[in-house]
């Protein structure tokens, strides 16, 4: 399967989506589609037929790193869900600044177990919040993404099963 990599115009979308989410407005790495709508990350110095020749031996889901998901709903704008890996990366986690929301100790012990968290509306963290998926922060810790259901008064736990307590 050869490998996707995006170009310049492709990434630049991408990198567009990334700032009005979570205000990520720079990535220096090349940017490889896998699949339908996920988005891996590669900063190695392989040129694009060595990537290529290396899909053929190898699935494409061990070149790089996934970056993201694009997601649609409904027909609504798309959203983009930030892997649970690609959190802590220090030149992503340093550009974070939007839809991140601060819990407590209490509320990340209920989190790390893989339960769904109780949301008050009238919290004033919660005002900015305008993203379908929101980042979970703790002290200086990113602890995953959760789907946005304020309406329904929680934020909806996406942490992988095999990361749970």
């Amino acid at each position: 399967m050869p490998v996707d990599l995006l170009d310049k115009t492709k990434k630049k979308r991408i990198l567009n989506l990334l700032e009005d989410e979570y205000g990520i407005s720079e990535l220096p790495h090349l940017f490889i589609k896998s699949g339908k709508d996920k988005i891996r990350i590669f900063s190695g110095s392989l040129s694009k037929e060595e990537l290529n020749n290396l899909a053929k031996i190898i699935h494409i889901d061990s070149i790089g790193m996934k970056l993201l998901t694009i997601e649609s709903f409904n027909g609504k704008k798309e959203s983009i869900r930030l892997s649970f890996d690609a959190l802590n990366i220090p030149e992503i986690k340093e550009q974070i600044t939007k839809n991140a929301v601060e819990i407590t100790d209490e509320q990340l012990n209920i989190w790390l177990k893989g339960d769904n968290l109780d949301i008050k509306q009238d919290n004033k963290l919660l005002k900015d919040l305008n993203s379908e998926f929101i980042i979970i922060k703790h002290n200086n810790d990113f602890f995953g993404i959760a789907k946005n259901q304020l309406n329904q008064g929680f934020l909806k736990n996406y942490v992988p099963k095999e990361r749970r307590l």
